[in-house]
């Protein structure tokens, strides 16, 4: 995976040597390892390159097909959120146990112009839509405590971040930049977040606070699909 990743992340191809220095594996090994990944479709050769194969589109496709799925569900209250906001806001998915996933983002009418965030990766103990999943699912909560990664200062905050319904980024993640998470639940699980950035001089912890209230009880329609 991490060789799958490596190829992706160079631009869907890369030659034996880079790949070798960058994972710190010996050229013989790698080759056995993309030898076994070509010989399933997973990559394919190219002279001395080698590329992402098309097989990883096969069995992708459920995956982008659930994805374009909630962006469309979820296209209203993030659209919404914008407009009251009138900042930058995203909608975000759980992705392993240290990180989650941008898929989608609007524009407010002060937006930030940051630029398409979809297939981003974000940590998940600094910004509100990472503590946001943490406070929902004690299995990440557990994995990171097994890891040494939570402070009890955090523990302490997902426990008010479960009780307040949603989730704050006081210029933690980035000097100058305010954040606030939403969660979207299904079936009564948080699959799902809303989130909003903007300067921390506009969007004020009591500002965040107050817009957090007002969409969590009037919009509360839109973030349960």
């Amino acid at each position: 995976m991490a060789l799958l990743e490596a190829i992706a992340a160079a631009g869907g191809q890369a030659r034996l040597v880079d790949l070798s220095g960058q994972l710190a594996l010996s050229k013989s090994t790698l080759h056995g390892l993309l030898n076994t990944l070509a010989a399933m479709g997973y990559v394919s050769r190219h002279g001395t390159r080698y590329a992402l194969g098309l097989r990883l589109r096969e069995i992708a496709q459920p995956l982008s097909d659930a994805d374009a799925l909630l962006r469309t569900a979820c296209a209203p209250a993030l659209q919404e959120l914008a407009r009251r906001s009138a900042e930058t806001c995203y909608l975000a998915v759980p992705c392993g146990t240290r990180e989650y996933l941008y898929i989608d983002a609007v524009e407010g009418r002060r937006n930030l112009r940051m630029g398409s965030p979809r297939g981003r990766r974000e940590g998940l103990t600094t910004s509100a839509i990472g503590k946001l999943f943490l406070a929902h699912d004690p299995g990440l909560v557990r994995s990171l405590r097994r890891a040494g990664m939570l402070p009890a200062t955090l523990e302490a905050e997902l426990r008010t971040i479960d009780k307040a319904g949603y989730a704050l980024d006081l210029e933690e993640a980035e000097p100058g930049l305010n954040c606030l998470a939403l969660p979207v639940r299904f079936e009564g699980r948080v699959m799902a977040a809303l989130g909003v950035a903007g300067p921390a001089h506009r969007l004020r912890k009591s500002v965040l606070c107050s817009l957090a209230t007002t969409c969590m009880r009037e919009l509360f329609g839109m973030l349960k699909l």
